[in-house]
């Protein structure tokens, strides 16, 4: 009885210090999304080097080495570059990105590190950063795009939470995720289909025509988010690490913060440029 009652303090206290935690990060972020410029590339910035700091802290047990190094330049180079602070002729920018993939094979050959963590590490870091610098450029209303993706992968986490701890039910993905379940993926995914479609009934944001096209993105963010989620999940299986950091009370790593915007921000920059 005694180890039932510690066992639900422990999960209280592990709840209110993710909730704390959460309200201290949102209307800070919220207000570097609203704010822009070079506030919000330092943001991205830094978010994109503590990613690469975990990746390689799970994949190789060495966070810090030349390796992580050049995939910092890499995307620091890309942010840089998107934000018209570095201007350079095609022909520069051309033989900077040969140079770079150059020397990350050079690299990874002399501290004999794997080619496949090394490239994708660098690309998990990279492909986010850019399209979170090119959706916050978008004309007119850049800031509302970031934030309605914010609001639909938050969302996406809450409902999944709650649901998954109040409903519980069949396991979502045992083998990669075992504290997930079908019924938090739903939870996450109708609650991330109404506050996106009310933020981008009040916020004016058009980006589409009808109100099921609205819903019907709405969940299919959502749904990949929750991938990215699980893409994190077995990345760390596969390594045996538990979290990918400590760094944020209450939710671990930024990766563990994070992996949902990371998958969600390059979709949602990929289906706006077509």
């Amino acid at each position: 009885m005694n180890q039932r009652k510690n066992e639900n303090g422990v999960k209280k206290s592990a709840l209110l210090t993710r909730v704390l935690s959460a309200l201290v990060m949102m209307p800070v972020a919220i207000y570097i999304i609203l704010s822009g410029g070079m506030i919000y590339m330092l943001l991205v910035s830094l978010m994109s080097l503590l990613i690469l700091f975990e990746w390689n802290s799970i994949t190789r047990a060495k966070p810090l080495s030349l390796i992580f190094i050049l995939q910092s330049l890499c995307v620091f180079y890309a942010i840089l570059t998107l934000s018209d602070v570095l201007v350079l002729s095609q022909v520069s920018h051309q033989y900077i990105q040969v140079g770079f993939i150059a020397g990350l094979i050079v690299l990874t050959y002399l501290e004999k590190a794997c080619l496949k963590f090394v490239f994708l590490g660098t690309l998990y870091a990279l492909l986010p950063a850019i399209s979170l610098i090119w959706l916050r450029n978008v004309p007119e209303n850049g800031a509302y795009v970031v934030l309605w993706l914010m609001v639909i992968v938050w969302s996406m986490d809450t409902g999944a939470y709650f649901a998954g701890k109040n409903i519980g039910g069949p396991k979502l993905a045992p083998r990669i995720s075992p504290n997930k379940t079908w019924a938090g993926l739903m939870g996450g995914i109708i609650l991330a289909m109404g506050t996106g479609y009310a933020f981008i009934l009040y916020s004016g944001l058009a980006l589409f025509e009808t109100p099921w096209m609205i819903l019907i993105v709405s969940a299919m963010l959502a749904l990949w988010s929750q991938i990215g989620d699980l893409f994190e999940s077995a990345l760390k299986r596969q390594f045996d690490v538990k979290d990918s950091g400590a760094i944020i009370p209450g939710h671990g790593g930024i990766m563990d913060r994070l992996d949902g915007i990371i998958f969600a921000a390059p979709a949602v920059a990929l289906v706006l440029y077509l």
